[in-house]
């Protein structure tokens, strides 16, 4: 068979779904070959600091200097029109009255008030260069103030939303520690014909534990230290203890499968009526009640690689179904061509 006379190899397909990349593609004869690249569900979780459950991340705030500079080209006609001497002196003035801000709502913490006073001496700086930097002067000052009412509000919302989230992971612990004592009247109503229910309730408060203890953390982090607290993320504070009462669940449910999987009776012992769960359980359940966050993205990378794998059979079967179709036609142009006269 000639070169002309090979058939025709079709591209190799890729299907990337950001769980699993494949590659499907066909050789001279007619042969599949699947590429699979290595499976990022592990390798692309990445385990956040043990208190911050929140994605975004607040960018370091830059200084004036490096986000606002000066325009040489001014239109001197607007300028005359537009930035006249009162307004230069009531931009002054706003200047003063910000200074005078910044200095009374001083913090502990000494970076912003030098950030804000350098800021608006920068400000000052410009506008008696030229006053040509009126609007960059301008610009300074309503940054200025956009930040010191963010802080405000930040403030207010601490103050509000702090005591009360404090005492309700307060009254989570009280009530998981008390239910552990009372784990003899959960036993005694779980129904004898399942008794390795009875075990089910240390995991779960283990877990919510976990969850609590995580949720306080975080309250401190973001109300105390980076001061970014935002009202937003109260119904994760509120839900946060019942996350971790149901992955401390997820773990048990776990324990007991893969028990099943060498014990086929495990559920029905006898036995386990008295039994407490083993104390990896309870271990597993508080850390995985801490970072509840990553199980849950470790869950949803699982059930994205079966929608990967799903859509790369697919494009298997295509391509399959394509080669068998052309290879037909391409042997009998084949044969027909390798024919030659007497």
């Amino acid at each position: 068979m000639s070169e002309q006379d090979k058939p025709e190899v079709p591209p190799a397909t890729e299907n990337n779904n950001g769980g699993r990349t494949g590659a499907v593609s066909i050789d001279s004869r007619g042969a599949e070959r699947v590429i699979i690249s290595q499976d990022p569900i592990i390798d692309e979780a990445r385990l956040r600091s043990l208190n911050d459950p929140f994605v975004a991340i607040l960018s370091e705030r830059r200084s004036a200097r490096e986000v606002i500079r000066p325009d040489d080209s001014a239109n001197r006609g607007m300028l005359r029109r537009f930035v006249t001497p009162q307004r230069q002196a009531e931009l002054w003035a706003q200047l003063e009255a910000l200074q005078e801000e910044v200095v009374q709502q001083v913090q502990a913490v000494r970076k912003p008030t030098d950030a804000y006073q350098q800021d608006l001496l920068f400000a000052t700086s410009l506008l008696l260069q030229s006053p040509a930097n009126y609007e960059e002067a301008r610009q300074i000052v309503y940054r200025v103030r956009a930040d010191l009412q963010r802080e405000r509000r930040v403030l207010a919302d601490v103050s509000r939303y702090r005591p009360r989230l404090l005492a309700y992971n307060v009254l989570w612990l009280v009530l998981a520690f008390l239910l552990i004592g009372a784990d003899p009247w959960f036993r005694a109503m779980i129904p004898s014909s399942i008794p390795i229910l009875k075990m089910a309730l240390l995991p779960m408060l283990f877990g919510i534990l976990g969850a609590t203890f995580n949720g306080l953390s975080a309250l401190h982090e973001h109300t105390t230290i980076r001061r970014d607290f935002d009202p937003i993320h109260v119904s994760w504070y509120v839900l946060n203890p019942l996350g971790g009462a149901l992955t401390g669940l997820v773990v048990f449910i776990f324990f007991v499968v893969t028990g099943s999987t060498f014990t086929p009776n495990l559920a029905t012992q006898v036995e386990l009526a008295d039994a407490q769960a083993p104390l990896v359980i309870w271990l597993l359940a508080f850390i995985v009640g801490w970072q509840q966050n990553v199980l849950f993205t470790l869950l949803n990378r699982f059930l994205k690689s079966f929608a990967a794998d799903a859509r790369l059979n697919g494009e298997v079967r295509r391509t399959q179904t394509s080669a068998a179709a052309s290879t037909p036609a391409d042997s009998t142009e084949s044969a027909g061509g390798s024919q030659v006269a007497p």
